[in-house]
């Protein structure tokens, strides 16, 4: 079990934001114990404007969503990497986004294979990507958990324990923003601690009194647990609006939210290195998901190289 203290006692009590270059045990260990913590500066200022640049055409013709998830003052760019090969480089890709989605959605276990003992490690895969613009006026999103979507069933627990909860978490948010972002446009809430709660041991929704607000300048991101309940604020102002790139990652072994395959056309995904294209899903997760006639899906990118790829044991 873990220690008595907890992850993440070393620091004050409340939601922390930590500089950029800050050790990445210190948001690894926030997240344990908060289920959310704010970086400042995540990324510079005209990298942000560049990937505004690129996905602005998609927000001006997006529709107004219709239903109740997402307020109708709502403007989305989906499929990021499609629109913005910014994004996918500098927040997608980001060192220490990706470390800290590595640290919680690597999946390692060991089977029996004949006489061997193997290990099978299943890495993360990029899970969705949409930048949403909120509109004054707009109404508070429901507070909801994102890892509802993989049926994700949680037991309550007092504190994380990095044995017992190794497999808790399906997916990790990111979320920056392209604006400042405050309670009156619409930042962010949600319950510290509430990715400890159970599905089933409390009986009444989320209180909404525990919610907290992840107010960003532009520039500055928020990693998230899916399992956190959390919502879009009310956009209380007459003339600003909140734009905030909104990215989750996924366990390797688990269907995306966002179905890469289709989303992406060949010629924008050829445009991203290797690395990017097997994080997008164009790789198999160990032992053996996602074969195409038993070979990597690499292989479908590059042709060129079937002649010599030859099916190997799981």
């Amino acid at each position: 079990m873990g220690s008595i203290a907890g992850p993440g006692s070393r620091f004050p009590t409340g939601v922390q934001a930590l500089p950029v270059d800050a050790p990445v045990v210190d948001f690894i260990d926030l997240l344990k114990r908060d289920g959310g913590v704010i970086i400042r500066n995540f990324v510079p200022l005209d990298i942000i404007d560049q990937a505004n640049k690129e996905i602005w055409p998609q927000i001006e013709k997006e529709q107004a969503w219709s239903g109740e998830f997402f307020p109708k003052e709502t403007r989305k760019c989906t499929s990021l990497v499609r629109h913005s090969p910014t994004y996918t480089n500098r927040f997608l890709m980001h060192p220490l986004y990706q470390a800290v989605a590595d640290h919680f959605l690597t999946t390692r276990n060991h089977f029996w294979w004949g006489n061997s003992w193997k290990e099978s490690v299943s890495k993360p895969q990029a899970h969705t990507g949409a930048a949403m613009c909120i509109g004054p006026g707009a109404k508070a999103q429901p507070l909801h958990r994102d890892d509802y979507l993989h049926h994700n069933v949680h037991t309550e627990v007092d504190i994380w324990d990095d044995g017992r909860d190794r497999m808790r978490e399906s997916a990790v948010g990111l979320f920056v923003a392209g604006s400042d972002t405050s309670v009156a446009n619409g930042a962010t809430r949600f319950i510290p601690g509430s990715h400890l709660w159970g599905n089933y041991e409390r009986k009444s929704p989320p209180d909404e009194s525990l919610a907290v607000y992840a107010e960003l300048n532009k520039g500055d991101a928020f990693f998230m647990f899916a399992s956190c309940f959390h919502g879009g604020s009310a956009n209380t102002t007459t003339d600003s609006h909140r734009l905030v790139y909104s990215t989750f990652v996924t366990r390797g072994w688990l269907r995306q939210e966002d179905n890469m395959y289709l989303s992406i056309p060949h010629d924008v995904l050829m445009q991203y290195d290797r690395k990017i294209q097997k994080f997008l899903g164009y790789s198999c997760s160990d032992p053996g998901c996602g074969l195409v006639d038993d070979l990597d899906p690499i292989y479908q990118l590059y042709p060129e190289e079937l002649a010599k790829a030859v099916p190997q044991d799981y």
